[in-house]
């Protein structure tokens, strides 16, 4: 019963980053950002700039490259994802079905990046973010570790597993005081952008 309740607290605090998510989706995808500082009441003035964006090629022309990228991701997952695709993937796949699901998945994203121009993700990264990257492994492989080892009972293939992948992840983790210093800055730099008022809050 305990470790169910311990459970508690994470579930919460997963649904209150899900939501917040959602609702930092919501304002980012709103045309606001190209109207301007509109009328948010609804009434002739936000009326008026909705019918002029959509007017606008400007505006019409990247909507529409939004458009496009955005059905192509969702016509990947959802083609990939109906049953009789998926009985062919594993007819002539097999095990691999999956991969293939993810590498489709990966190359829809690829020709967003290249649509957009920015080419390799990890060429946008600075050198000090690139050579922190090659000191440790991706920190998703935290929550591997937890779903490994924090776990009622632990079998001997389970130990097993988790003491080489364990190991796996600690050898490559090797940061420095260079890599330190760049994390302290990007801390420091995190938390001074949330101490900013936010547009059109009183100061």
């Amino acid at each position: 019963m305990a470790p169910a309740l311990l459970l508690v607290p994470a579930a919460l605090a997963s649904f209150i980053l899900a939501f917040g998510t959602g609702v930092e989706f919501v304002r980012f995808t709103s045309l606001q950002p190209l109207l301007g500082r509109i009328s948010e009441s609804g009434g002739p003035d936000a009326r008026q700039g909705w019918l002029a964006a959509l007017q606008d090629r400007s505006i019409l022309a990247p909507l529409a490259w939004d458009l496009g990228l955005l059905l192509l991701f969702v016509g990947q997952h959802s083609l990939m994802a109906a049953e009789r695709v998926k009985a062919w993937t594993c007819r002539y796949f097999g095990v691999l079905q999956r991969s293939l699901y993810v590498a489709c998945t990966a190359l829809a994203l690829q020709v967003y990046y290249h649509v957009l121009g920015l080419g390799e993700p990890l060429a946008l990264k600075s050198p000090r973010a690139l050579r922190l990257f090659s000191h440790l492994r991706h920190p998703v492989c935290v929550e591997l570790l937890t779903v490994l080892w924090v776990v009622p009972t632990l079998g001997t293939d389970r130990l097993l597993l988790a003491l080489l992948l364990t190991l796996y992840l600690g050898l490559a983790h090797g940061l420095d005081q260079q890599d330190l210093r760049y994390l302290r800055a990007q801390l420091q730099r995190k938390l001074h952008l949330l101490s900013r008022p936010q547009d059109g809050e009183a100061e």
